[in-house]
Parts: structure tokens; sequence; C-alpha cells
């Protein structure tokens, strides 16, 4: 832990340039062809538009549910690897993954090279989550690309009232505290409306209270999401993707010096 940390405080302080990021808002299925099928139509669209990094939503690849099939998952996991390595694009893949007997709702991070350079296991699970998945695990900050990141996954950041058990971690302050400069959320959370201003209230508040970015894509829907994916700091989104239907989009956003944040 000690090594870790002296690790992650050397980028602290450090300015880091605007990066290129394509958010997959997509459709999310319960079969794994057809959302490996739309991962690479996405990657097609970050290597045109000259992307960084490609960002895929909450149980992107396996869908948000546990009776997939975890040897097609893999298999399809490591076309992604290849693509990565292919295009020199470093991707966060939501999906669920089964290992040792259960069942993780994950964010896995693939690097340019195509390796896997962190993963990060849902933690703040729903009462419906609790019936399909184990309560994850994962650093609070992991080094990709120069960069010290944070990641979360739906739950994680606002912890619902009536949907989960308290009390709230507090995860994204948390990560800030750790020196990340940016934390990429993965939502799939719906068309309900009534949980639209909670939502993104709550995205605002934690990106102006960690002091650093939070890049956020959701599940698309035919009808309009209930939280948008884009990019927020401070108290706004700086870019807000279409809330219908499946937006594929490379943007811009600027990390942090990922300086621990302190109350002014």
């Amino acid at each position: 832990m000690l090594l870790l940390a002296i690790w992650l405080a050397a980028s602290v302080g450090q300015a880091a340039s605007p990066q290129r990021i394509t958010l997959a808002q997509i459709f999310v299925t319960e079969n794994v062809a057809e959302n490996a099928a739309r991962m690479r139509a996405a990657f097609e669209v970050a290597v045109r538009d000259r992307a960084q990094w490609i960002f895929f939503p909450e149980g992107a690849l396996s869908g948000y549910y546990d009776g997939f099939d975890q040897q097609e998952v893999a298999v399809e996991f490591d076309e992604i690897c290849k693509l990565c390595r292919q295009h020199a694009i470093t991707a966060v893949v939501g999906t669920c993954w089964k290992e040792d007997g259960k069942t993780y709702n994950e964010l896995r991070i693939v690097n340019a090279q195509g390796e896997l350079a962190g993963r990060y296991a849902k933690r703040c699970l729903t009462y419906s989550d609790a019936e399909q998945f184990a309560v994850g695990q994962g650093p609070l900050a992991q080094r990709v690309n120069g960069l010290v990141c944070g990641t979360l996954i739906c739950n994680d950041l606002w912890v619902t009232p009536g949907f989960t058990d308290g009390p709230n971690p507090h995860l994204s302050w948390q990560q800030a505290k750790a020196g990340a400069q940016v934390i990429f959320q993965a939502v799939n959370s719906g068309a309900d409306q009534k949980f639209r201003e909670y939502h993104e209230s709550n995205l605002k508040l934690r990106a102006a209270e960690a002091k650093c970015p939070i890049v956020v894509v959701n599940a698309a829907r035919e009808e309009a999401i209930n939280c948008a994916s884009g990019v927020v700091s401070g108290f706004e989104y700086l870019v807000e993707l279409p809330r219908t239907g499946e937006v594929i989009r490379t943007v811009e956003f600027t990390p942090s010096s990922g300086a621990a944040t302190k109350e002014e």
C-alpha cells in the first residue's frame, strides 16, 4: 500500500493534456454477439476520430444480468483486446464476469497494447444487483496511459435511497483523495424520469467536490434515459449527449492535476 501511495503521488500536481474519448451509448441486450457487434461499430468511430479512449456502459458486453455464458464473454473480450492493440486505443469496458464461483459487475480497462491494465467490480449493489452479483472491490485509483483514473459503476456514485443499503461510502471523494485525475462512471440506469434530477445533481456535486471531471456513459434506450452521458466538471455538464437512442460520439475531457481535494 505504501508503494502504491508513492506511485500515485508522483502524478499529483502534474498537468495533463486534453484526452479524446469515444462515448459508446449503445443498446445493451442479453445477447453477447449482438452486444459485441455494437462495440465493434463503436471502435470504428473511435478509430475514425483518432480517439485515445473508448468507454462502454455497465454490462455492455455480457448484458446486465448473471445468465450469460462466461466462455462466450471471454472470447469476445479477447477480441476487444485485439482491437485495442491494433488501433492503439484504451477501452473501459462494462461487462459482468464469472470467476471463482461468483459473478461480478465489472469495469475492465484494456490499454493501448491490448493488455488488461485494471479492473473494478461494483461495490454499492442495489437490491436487485445483490440477487445476481457478489459485492466487488478494486483499487480506488489506477494508473493507465499516464493518468490516475477512478472507476465507478452506476449506483456506486449515487447510492440511491430505497434501492440499496447505506451508508454512502462517497467513493468519488475517496478516489479524488487518492489522486484520481478523471473518474469514469459506467451506467445502465434506465428511463424512469423520476430519478433524473437525483442522478444528475449528484453527478454535478460529486464532480465539483472531487475537482476532477467525471466521464459518464449510460446504456441506450428507445425512450429518454434518466442520466445523460457526457463529461461533467464543476457543477455542469461540459458535454451532454442526446438522451434518446444509440449515440456514439467522440468528445474531450481535461484531466485534473490529481491533487487531493481540500475544503476551501
